[in-house]
């Protein structure tokens, strides 16, 4: 039922025009879906935070995308919505896919669809 211990991928990419460098952060969430996992919701959140506070740079942008296996009203995403802006939830599973970053800049939101998937692809585009 626990599938395992979750991680979360990262990368630190830079706009060839603007210079700004964009941490990007995709996060698989633990299941059984809204529970946080074995620790809870809160650790969930902590610890995607803990990692980012430690590997981004002062000045990045932050990115953190993917499906959370947690809905918009549970402690995961309540707790990380406390540190980062929330940019885009998808509607595949009530709303565990999701996008959040540290730039509220956005110029584009559009959700792509399954493309054969269970869930729906997302897509947003940023002023940086």
């Amino acid at each position: 039922q626990w599938y395992g211990t979750r991680a979360a991928m990262w990368v630190r990419l830079r706009h060839w025009q603007t210079q700004q460098t964009v941490f990007f952060v995709n996060h698989h969430g633990p299941l059984p879906v809204d529970s946080g996992g074995l620790c809870g919701g809160e650790a969930t959140a902590y610890n995607l935070l803990k990692m980012i506070a430690s590997e981004a740079i002062r000045g990045d942008v932050v990115v953190l995308v993917g499906d959370f296996n947690a809905g918009p009203s549970t402690p995961t995403l309540t707790s990380l919505r406390g540190h980062l802006f929330p940019v885009y939830t998808g509607t595949s599973f009530g709303g565990v896919d999701n996008i959040l970053s540290s730039c509220s800049m956005v110029k584009e939101r559009k959700n792509l669809g399954s493309g054969g998937s269970d869930h729906d692809a997302l897509q947003v585009k940023f002023q940086l």
